[in-house]
């Protein structure tokens, strides 16, 4: 492969601080000359907030050992702020998976809430929105289920999950567990382990799915350069998905991640992992299995214009969804729709030749009119 192609989607490295935060979160001891490290010339206010939440974890395993006193109750402070958001929030949802558990709706927690009561437990996070899943076939009664007079529905916001809303609280309601349906045919929802949840029902993905699912869902925010103060997060997450794993094995991640057609995603992503734990896993035994065949170079062209194209039209539009239908804006869409396209036919191993196949398992249309109809509604009135 080209280098100047590799080097130039190069994931930004972490600096030496973080990547001391995040291997002592996971050491039986620390010393005094970390904690100077960490701490030096510390803004606990100006600084990202992950690292201080990190930070205040590790705090909290340790008594705060060799930490300087100035700084503990600011940065319990901060943690506490966290936490309260996520208790005022979290009986709202509750009460949600009540509803859904009545019905007899299966229920799984995605991102931040599998992790943060299952695999990361004792970690206060960052934590905006809400995001389950449930079974396609029930998605529709779902949502009729969780609509009541104070939360409304959203509708499609992507071509994936829902939206429930009830002022700032907000429910993201999964059809599908990976973009592009990458689960269909597999035994993700059997591997699933059912767990209780302050009182009800939910199911959370196995070790190895859930590391798969944290890299494919990430890589996107690292391509685009979104959610960059988070990046600290889902390096730790993955670190504790691992310790959940008996027996760790990058090449059973490898085959596992064909069969959710997140190969590429999750090969873009393991090397910075990587870095911050490299007794773990070793770079050459990921370039290894994860090859830089022709396909892994275009999908990385393919991915830098996408995720381009997406954020200048997300942040041109996102104030005015429903605003007037410009040829420019109209145009725009077109591309973004083709480039989905050729990234799902890369990550399927499909041929170009495939857009019927493409309308009607992604898209859910059968016919022009439809497809039509489905994209006028989309580039008006859904982020992307």
């Amino acid at each position: 492969m080209d280098k100047k192609i590799l080097y130039s989607h190069e994931l930004e490295d972490f600096t030496q601080k973080e990547k001391l935060l995040v291997s002592l979160l996971f050491d039986k001891e620390i010393t005094k000359q970390d904690i100077d490290i960490l701490t030096n010339n510390l803004n606990v206010y100006k600084e990202n907030q992950s690292y201080i939440l990190l930070l205040s974890y590790l705090g909290f395993r340790h008594n705060w050992k060799f930490f300087p006193e100035e700084l503990i109750s600011k940065i319990k402070e901060t943690n506490n702020i966290y936490k309260l958001r996520s208790v005022l929030n979290m009986s709202w949802f509750i009460d949600k998976i009540r509803i859904l558990n009545r019905a007899n709706i299966p229920v799984m927690l995605l991102k931040g809430l599998a992790l943060k009561y299952h695999y990361a437990v004792g970690y206060t996070r960052m934590m905006v929105d809400f995001d389950i899943a449930v079974p396609e076939s029930k998605y529709k009664e779902a949502i009729n289920l969780l609509k009541d007079k104070n939360s409304v529905y959203n509708g499609e916001v992507t071509y994936y999950h829902g939206e429930i809303k009830c002022g700032i609280k907000r429910l993201d309601v999964h059809w599908w567990l990976f973009k592009n349906n990458g689960e269909k045919g597999t035994d993700i929802w059997e591997k699933a382990k059912q767990i209780d949840f302050f009182g009800t029902k939910v199911y959370v993905m196995c070790p190895q799915d859930m590391l798969i699912h944290q890299l494919d869902t990430r890589s996107r925010d690292v391509f685009a350069g979104e959610h960059v103060d988070r990046r600290l997060n889902w390096v730790f997450d993955c670190r504790c998905i691992l310790d959940f794993m008996e027996n760790f094995s990058i090449k059973e991640i490898y085959s596992r991640a064909g069969e959710f057609s997140s190969t590429y995603s999750v090969r873009y992503l393991l090397p910075l992992f990587s870095k911050c734990f490299p007794n773990l896993m070793d770079k050459k035994e990921i370039e290894h299995l994860f090859p830089y065949p022709q396909k892994y170079k275009l999908w990385l062209k393919i991915n830098k214009k996408y995720n381009k194209l997406i954020v200048d039209y997300n942040n041109k539009y996102q104030d005015d969804l429903a605003g007037s239908l410009t040829p420019v804006r109209f145009f725009k869409g077109i591309r973004v729709y083709i480039i989905c396209y050729r990234l799902w036919c890369l990550e399927k191993n499909l041929s170009i030749f495939s857009f019927s196949k493409y309308c009607k398992e992604i898209l859910k249309v059968n016919n022009i009119a439809d497809l039509w109809k489905k994209y006028i509604v989309r580039i008006r009135f859904v982020e992307w």
